[in-house]
């Protein structure tokens, strides 16, 4: 028994290995994503030329069993897009057997339910590609429903619900490519257009708004193949070549090296129009049709290389710029799942060759830069130290300093996310007396402590001097304050720092 689990949890890299059969009837043309550790197949069609379906299903990889959910609110539709952000799964665009749609659904996966946001604002498609990049979706290509190819990109954000349109696509107008996104950038590539099947590839920086062309893809010109991303690395396999050929070669991206690299061929029968996504570090295809009249429902799990494997040096993930001020900024991004014992974070003026680089133990999820310039822009890098090798150093978006004396929180970031890395209050709820506990930046600054309540009035502030680093302060405000919910604010030299307190009869 112990040696089947041991086996289960340490397969051997580059394999692929049978799991349950999608839950729902054979499959083409569906929409899949995944959400935290969960993947998700639905909607599509059993067979060419067979009404379209609506269903949805939940794809648990530690039990190995699907779970219907939900029927996708949009009813029924093939050939849609989807992608996940957050907590939450996005569908939209697609046939739905009458016609090209452009409404655009939300999924929540706690309340099993969807709910209608803003329609796309791009022209109504099919076959188009969507992908997210840290908080943002986004939807390209495709054809329209006089089946003229595509080449516009749109930018969704969830916060908001609005749609914006980016720089179009770099590449020929195209169809049936495929797209997925590595750290902070997007990449899409091979296809058809309108005079035949390509095998470029092209970069999409959300920072520059910028398309930049790649080596070309491995595998030679390619329509119809399935993509996802694993850690630091891209995957596309599947597919018909040039020639209408189908194929079930699969090849991974390095985009610090721009190569590509063959691996292990994708399990099962050739397949068309399938479904592709990663949960955590193994990726997942399923479903699609084998070239014959038979749409297929098996269901596969690829394990990849020990370089891109979590378990070994991975880096942060979900990199932000959460406040900026006018010499000041904090950087955020997500754990490993495996943490390391540290990282390291370096920052430069862009495009200068003068770097800062700062080291942060490894369950730091944040770090305050200091002494920046006034309105400038910087970039910036992190990358994870393991007890035997290091990471590669991953990009965060590049940041912009005020002009002058000032502070911008970042809108897509509620304020306790800000901060609840940087300042602690314990015990919280709190009867009057706690501890606040801070990480501020290296360099000391004059620190004060404001007590706020519920109508924005000041009720308490001292002066706890030139602090930085980590520190705590001890709080004693008995019988000063009634019991309710307040809220801390910390000022640190320009860097604004905020937790709620709640306190206590």
């Amino acid at each position: 028994m112990l040696l089947i689990v041991a086996f289960a949890y340490n397969q051997t890299p580059d394999t692929w290995t049978q799991k349950a059969d999608f839950g729902g009837t054979p499959r083409l043309g569906a929409v899949g994503f995944s959400i935290g550790n969960k993947g998700y197949i639905g909607t599509g069609a059993s067979y060419i030329d067979e009404p379209l379906a609506k269903d949805f299903w939940e794809y648990d990889p530690h039990n190995n069993t699907w779970s219907q959910k939900a029927d996708f609110g949009g009813g029924v539709r093939g050939n849609a897009i989807g992608f996940g952000i957050g907590s939450k799964g996005y569908i939209g665009t697609g046939s739905d057997g009458h016609g090209y749609r452009k409404d655009f659904w939300e999924y929540d996966p706690i309340a099993n339910t969807w709910l209608q946001k803003a329609d796309f604002r791009g022209k109504a498609r099919l076959i188009a590609i969507g992908f997210s990049i840290g908080n943002n979706g986004y939807i390209g290509i495709g054809v329209d429903s006089e089946y003229t190819y595509l080449n516009e990109f749109w930018q969704y954000d969830p916060v908001t619900d609005v749609w914006t349109r980016k720089a179009d696509f770099a590449g020929t107008a195209r169809a049936y490519a495929t797209g997925f996104c590595i750290s902070n950038k997007g990449y899409i590539g091979i296809g058809e257009n309108i005079s035949s099947v390509v095998k470029d590839f092209w970069e999409y920086d959300p920072a520059t708004d910028v398309w930049t062309q790649k080596a070309d893809f491995g595998g030679g010109n390619r329509e119809d193949a399935v993509g996802f991303s694993i850690g630091t690395k891209g995957y596309i396999g599947d597919g018909y070549n040039e020639i209408g050929v189908p194929t079930k070669d699969f090849w991974e991206y390095d985009p610090v090296n721009n190569l590509w690299k063959k691996k292990a061929d994708v399990g099962g029968p050739v397949r068309l129009f399938a479904v592709g996504f990663n949960i955590e570090d193994k990726g997942y295809i399923g479903t699609g049709n084998d070239n014959t009249i038979n749409s297929l429902k098996d269901f596969w799990q690829y394990t990849p290389s020990t370089d891109t494997t979590i378990g070994k040096c991975q880096p942060p993930t979900d990199l932000k710029v959460p406040i900026v001020s006018y010499k000041s900024a904090i950087l955020k991004w997500r754990l490993p799942v495996d943490a390391p014992s540290g990282f390291d974070v370096r920052h430069n003026i862009k495009n200068s060759t003068i770097v800062t680089t700062r080291h942060r133990p490894g369950r730091f999820k944040h770090i305050i830069l200091a002494d920046l310039l006034p309105g400038t822009t910087y970039e910036w890098q992190i990358k994870s130290d393991c007890s035997a090798d290091t990471s590669n150093w991953v990009s965060g978006p590049d940041f912009t300093t005020l002009s002058s004396t000032g502070l911008l929180l970042n809108s897509k970031v509620s304020s306790d996310d800000l901060t609840a890395d940087a300042v602690k209050i314990l015990p919280n709820p709190s009867k009057s007396n706690f501890v606040v506990q801070m990480q501020l930046a290296d360099k000391a600054a004059s620190t004060t402590l404001s007590l706020y309540n519920t109508l924005g009035v000041k009720v308490w502030q001292q002066n706890v001097g030139m602090l930085s680093g980590i520190v705590s302060r001890n709080i004693n405000l008995e019988n000063k304050l009634s019991p309710g919910v307040y809220v801390l604010i910390i000022q640190n030299g320009d860097i604004q720092l905020m937790q709620k307190i709640v306190i206590a009869k």
